[in-house]
This record gives structure tokens, sequence and C-alpha cells, in this order.
């Protein structure tokens, strides 16, 4: 049995690769900061020292050279820059000073004994030669050139020791840079193999178990019950898989069994569906000898026995409504016809009277609307002459805003005429230049281009003002032609305030005429209301009666209508169905009349103004 799950693999297999790079990390880390300890050294200590000495060496040449100038012509600038530059020196030595060792300052030591040596040697020389001694020149080319010479050695040989020791901590950054590469390669090498070892590891204890895991998976969805979960006996991940897929094969192969009773139960309630389902189709069709098969177990029984006895109780209440129904039908198409014997003759009484008023009323109506209308066309007349005086108005000032303008444009062509004699006096002045420029040759030339560009320029606002010249004279033509146009505008206006003002004289005098025929029309309607009003309440109640009827046997119909398409088979032996007249067989032999004129009375106004109260009521 394998002791590690998955997990302590993983940990153990990452934790060497992590281990290699992190020792791998600290040995570079280390060996980084020897060479960069090394670098600091050349730099802050070597590369200094090295450019102290060279400049040490070559401030001595100028400084000798100075001193041959000082014994050649003695001045006072001369010996400055010698003192100036035996200072230099002194401080170029105390900078060497802070970077030297043990060899380096003895070196040094000798080197300031023989440079103090020399600059006194030196005193000695700008002495003699301030009194133009001779013995300057000789002391110069002696003694002290041999000391010259001997300091020349010191810093030679110093700058030889420094490059042997910039050469030293160069070759050492070698050496460590070459171990460090040794020891990098190895790490990277021995890190790829033991990957290349864990990944084979993992392959053969992680990656083939799954995948033979994952086929045995795919049988067992594909209903292979009989299919071998690999890995049971693994202890890591792999066997608790194997075993929970084991546990899930015995739940499916439970499940498959319950499915199997299920099914049967599903058939059998399939048969029961279907059979009530047949009879709900029959009941829907208005069949209602229709039966389901009484068979079935339990309750699905009992569903079959209760629906049949359901269908017989609603078989025998249909048979008595069908029954009821054609009975009312029968005496209420009897009321009706009654009702509309009736309706007929007191329709036919009301007729002509009702349409007298409506005639009447129509022509009382025709006439107001041709007063109104007159009265509203006066009104916009009105309305119509007040806007053409304020168009005269604004015609007049538009008139005078256009002269106005006229006047401006004619002010802006003074100004453009300024303009292009500026332009012509401009163009003048650069001619005069350019031959001015011309006559002072090459000297000349940059004003001669100034003076082809302004030339230019006045070129270009001449035509412009050309150009805007004409455009204010197009523009003053258009303006006179719209002060025209505009003052034709006005004339016409006038002309049409007149007209309006006449038209609208003669529509007050028709509105008024309108007004008096309406006002007798109206009194002669009035009169003919009068007597249309107790004919209107006869035919009224007769109406009510006659409508409440007629409703009463359509509705009976149609409910007669609903129940037949009920199959009731031996039940169904009521009396025969009777059609119900329609209303519009009712309304053919005389048209309802009704009250326009005067208002219609209905309910107990209907019968206190009908004649004859006692006959109704027996009715």
């Amino acid at each position: 049995m394998i002791r590690f799950n998955i997990s302590a693999k993983l940990l153990t297999a990452f934790s060497l690769l992590l281990a290699i790079m992190a020792l791998t990390g600290l040995f570079a880390m280390q060996k980084m900061g020897e060479v960069d300890a090394l670098s600091g050294e050349l730099r802050g200590r070597w590369l200094p020292a090295a450019q102290s000495l060279g400049d040490v060496h070559a401030y001595l040449s100028q400084y000798r050279i100075k001193q041959g100038d000082l014994i050649d012509a003695p001045s006072d600038r001369t010996e400055k820059l010698v003192r100036n530059a035996q200072a230099v020196i002194g401080g170029l030595l105390d900078d060497y000073a802070k970077h030297a060792d043990g060899r380096q300052k003895a070196a040094l030591d000798q080197l300031r004994a023989n440079w103090t040596a020399y600059t006194d040697e030196n005193a000695k020389i700008v002495k003699l030669a301030r009194s133009g001694d001779a013995s300057a020149r000789t002391l110069f080319q002696g003694e002290a050139l041999d000391q010259f010479y001997g300091m020349e050695d010191n810093v030679l040989a110093m700058i030889d020791q420094d490059s042997k020791a910039v050469a030293d901590v160069s070759n050492r950054s070698t050496q460590i840079y070459a171990a460090a590469r040794t020891v990098l390669i190895g790490a990277i090498v021995g890190g790829l193999a033991a990957a290349i070892a864990l990944m084979a590891m993992m392959m053969a204890n992680v990656a083939r178990p799954l995948a033979r895991m994952s086929d045995a998976v795919a049988r067992l969805v594909g209903g292979d019950m009989r299919v071998h979960l690999p890995g049971v006996g693994r202890s890591d991940e792999i066997g608790a898989l194997a075993r929970a897929l084991e546990q899930f094969k015995d739940l499916v192969s439970a499940d498959t069994d319950r499915a199997e009773a299920e099914k049967a139960r599903a058939a059998q309630t399939q048969i029961t569906i279907e059979a009530i389902g047949g009879g709900l189709a029959a009941l829907a069709a208005g069949d209602l000898r229709h039966r389901v098969p009484e068979n079935g177990e339990g309750a699905l029984a009992k569903l079959h026995v209760d629906y049949n006895t359901a269908v017989g109780e609603l078989t025998a209440v249909l048979a008595k409504i069908v029954q009821g129904c054609t009975t009312i039908q029968t005496g209420t198409m009897e009321i009706a016809e009654a009702a509309n014997d009736l309706a007929l003759r007191s329709e036919q009484q009301a007729s002509s009277i009702a349409e007298t008023a409506r005639t009447l009323g129509t022509f009382t109506g025709t006439v107001r609307i041709t007063a109104d209308n007159a009265r509203q066309t006066s009104s916009r007349l009105s309305v119509a002459r007040s806007t053409a005086g304020s168009v005269e108005d604004i015609a007049r000032k538009a008139i005078e805003a256009m002269r106005s303008i006229e006047g401006s444009s004619r002010e802006m062509s003074e100004i453009v005429n300024v303009i292009d004699g500026i332009a012509f006096q401009t163009n003048l002045l650069a001619l005069n230049a350019g031959v001015e420029a011309a006559r002072a040759g090459d000297s000349g030339k940059g004003f001669a281009v100034v003076a082809n560009e302004v030339r230019a320029l006045a070129a270009r606002s001449a035509d412009a003002a050309k150009d805007i010249k004409a455009l204010i004279s197009t523009s003053t033509e258009q303006i006179g032609g719209g002060v025209s146009l505009v003052e034709s505008s006005g004339d016409a206006m006038r002309q049409i305030v007149g007209e309006v003002s006449a038209v609208s004289d003669l529509v007050d005098e028709i509105a008024e005429a309108a007004e008096k025929q309406a006002t007798g029309i109206a009194e002669i309607s009035d009169m003919v209301s009068s007597m249309d009003r107790f004919t209107q309440a006869n035919a009224a109640m007769v109406e009510q009666t006659s409508a409440g009827t007629r409703n009463l046997s359509e509705e009976t119909g149609r409910l007669v209508d609903q129940l037949q398409r009920f199959n009731v088979g031996d039940a169904d032996h009521g009396p025969a169905h009777m059609p119900a007249p329609t209303r519009a067989a009712w309304q053919d032999d005389a048209p309802v009349v009704r009250a326009q004129a005067a208002p219609a009375f209905d309910g107990n106004a209907a019968l206190k103004a009908a004649p004859q109260d006692d006959e109704w009521s027996e009715f």
C-alpha cells in the first residue's frame, strides 16, 4: 500500500525544487556580494588613486615648464602660475594619501620628501631669476633637473604599483565569476534532473492512475455496472475517489431497481390519465353518455368510479335544465309578440311628430351655426385687418432699415477706396525700397527680400479691396431692389386693409339677419316639442316593455342553444326547441322612434305621463 497521499508527494517535490532554487539563489547572491565588494574597492580606492597620480605627473611637467618660462622672462604672472601649480600638486598628494596603504604610504613619503627638496630649490631659482643672475639657468638645468627626474621616477613607480593592484582586483573578480558560473551550471543541471525525476514519479503515481480512473468512470456513466474501479486499495486521494465511486455505483444500482418499479407505476398512472382524458374530451365535446372503464387498482380504480358517478349526476341536472329553459322560451315568445304589436301602434302614432320635431331642430341648429360662423368670420376679418395694418408698419420699418444699410454700404465703399490708396502707396514705397536695395548691392539683399514681400502684400491688399468693393456694389444694387419690392408690398397691404374692412361690414349684416331667423325657428320648434312629449312618453314605455321581453327571449334562446350541444341520451326528452325571434325581425316592420327634440321618459315618469294607466297595469 502506498503510504503518502498526493498532497504530500506534490509538497515534497516542490519543496525539493524550491530548496535547490533557494540554495542556488543564496550562492549567487554571496558571489555577487563579493564581486560588488571588489568593484567598490576598485571604484573607491584604486581608480581615484590612479587619477590623482596621473594628475600629479601632468602638473609636475607643467610646473617644470613654468619654471623655465620664469627664468627666461621673469614676471609676476609667471611666478603666480608657478605658485598655483605648486599648491595644486600638494593638494593632489593629499588626496592620494587618503587612498594609500602601507607600501603606497612609503612611496608617497619618498615622493613628498623629493617634492619638498625640489620646491626649496625652486625658491632659490626664483630669487636668482628676479635678480637677473645667470646662475638661475645653471641651477635649473643641473641639480633641479636631477631632482625632477627623481620625482618622475617616484610617480611612475607608484603608478605601476597601483596598476598591479588593479590587475589583482580584476583577477579576483574573474576567479569569483568562474567559480559562481561552475556552481550555477551544476545547480541548474541538478535541478533539471530532479524536476524530470519528480515529473516521471508524478506521471507514474498520479497521472496514469487518474487516466485509468477516468476510463472506468466513463464506462460507469455509460451504464456498465460491472466495471472494476482501480485504486480502491490506495491510501491517497485517488483511493478515496475510487471508494467514493464504488459507493456511487452501488447507489446507482439501487436507483435502477427503484426506477423499474416506478416505471411500472407510471405506466398504470398513464393508463388512468388517458382514460380520464378521453372522458374529459368527450365531456368537452358535449357527449355525456361517455363512461370510462372501471379498472385499475386502489385509488386509481376509485377515481374511475367517481368520474362516472359525477358525469351521471351532471347528465340528469342538464336534462332538467333543458326542459325548464324550453318552457320559459315558449312563454317569453308569446309575451314578445304581444309587446311587439303594441309597440308598432305606439311608434306609428309618434313617428310623424318626431320626424317634424327633428326636422325643425335640425333647421334651427343649421341657422344658428350659420349665425355663429358669420360672427366668427367677422371677428377673424377684424383680426386680419389689424394684422394687415401691423404688416404695413413692418414694411415701412423694413424700407427705413434697408435705406440705412444702403448708406452704410456707400460708407464702406469709401473706406475700401482709402484701403486701395494705402495699398498703392505701400506698393510705391516697396518699389523705392527695392531700388535702394539694388543700389546697396550685397548688403541690401535682405532689405530687397523684405521689399518684395511688402510689395506682394500690398498687391494682395489691393486685390482684396477690389473684391470687397465689387461685393459692396452688388449688395447696394440688391438692397435697392429690395427697397422697391418692400414699397410695393406696403401699397398692396394698404389696399388689402381697405377690402377687408368692406367685407367685415357685410358679414356683420349677414350675422344679424341669421340670428333673427334662428330665434323665430326656435319658437316653432318649442311648440312642436311640447306636442311630441306626450307621444314619446307612451312610445318610451312600450319600447322598454318590448326590449325587456325581447332580451329575455334572446337570452333564453342562447341558453337553450348552449344546452343542446350536450348529448344526454334518454334523459333528453323535453319539448322541442323553438328559435326565438331576433331583434332585427321585430324592428323591420316599424323603426323605433327615439326622442331627440324632446326628452324621453322612462320608469315611473313614463307611467305618470301615460293617459291609460289602468290598461297598462292589467296588461
